[in-house]
């Protein structure tokens, strides 16, 4: 029998906890559009590279989260030339066909930005992203545990079928390439796609549990929602942040 002093010790320890796993953790949009970064790459594609340095600077961006909101779609279709992307999945390269469909991309290719829903590549003499900071509906995404419920007031109502795209990030992911185009060079990769769902909406509001994960050895996670016509993929607006207590088991 635990005499009071470690009975007492013992609830505090599953007291904290239970406290730590049922943390909500709230991202909230203004009224101006967030700008939703799309980079579309893979491990197997050698001028791949100098973007996704590009994308994993932005982890030091003053405006990280509130303004920008980055994330890398690894694609599969590289993956033939003898390198298997860890982080690629056939989702990710059907998003970027949608793109070319809806004629924002001219072709499917590697590396491709899409900002906001426009292709976009940073140049030597402008590498400053684009922010129209244009009216824009409010989002309000709420997580517990591995819940989610999520609400969307645009900026006219009333509200349209909407798509809502649930994303979970890998962050500080290391792969040494040992085949393919990019054979010895190690990896490094921030805000990578390693979960992603979206759902339907005829009313703004979602609730759901989180995406499950096609890659679950990143050290960090981090989390990046926004919300499209049902038509178009084209984001309206986006809210994002980390998960410190994410853990997939």
């Amino acid at each position: 029998m635990r005499n009071p002093i470690s009975q007492l010790l013992y609830v505090l320890f599953i007291l904290a906890n239970v406290g730590v796993y049922a943390e909500e953790i709230t991202f909230s949009s203004d009224r101006q559009q967030t700008v939703l970064i799309e980079l579309y790459t893979s491990e197997g594609c050698n001028s791949c590279p100098p973007a996704e340095e590009y994308l994993n600077g932005l982890k030091q961006h003053q405006d990280l989260w509130r303004v920008y909101i980055p994330v890398a779609f690894h694609v599969d279709y590289w993956d033939y030339l003898g390198w298997h992307d860890p982080y690629a999945d056939a989702a990710h390269a059907k998003r970027q066909s949608r793109y070319a469909k809806q004629r924002n991309l001219r072709t499917v290719y590697t590396p491709a930005f899409v900002v906001n829903g426009k292709a976009w590549r940073p140049g030597w003499l402008n590498r400053e992203l684009p922010n129209n900071g244009k009216p824009a509906g409010e989002l309000k995404v709420t997580i517990k545990g591995k819940q989610l419920t999520a609400s969307y007031t645009p900026v006219t109502l009333p509200v349209e079928k909407l798509t809502l795209n649930i994303a979970v990030l890998g962050m500080d992911l290391v792969s040494h390439i040992k085949a393919g185009e990019n054979t010895g060079r190690t990896a490094r990769h921030e805000f990578v796609v390693v979960g992603y769902k979206t759902i339907n909406s005829n009313n703004g509001q979602w609730t759901a549990s989180l995406p499950a994960l096609h890659y679950k050895a990143a050290r960090q996670y981090a989390i990046a929602v926004w919300v499209n016509r049902l038509s178009d993929p084209t984001p309206e607006q986006a809210v994002g942040g980390e998960l410190p207590q994410f853990t997939e088991k």
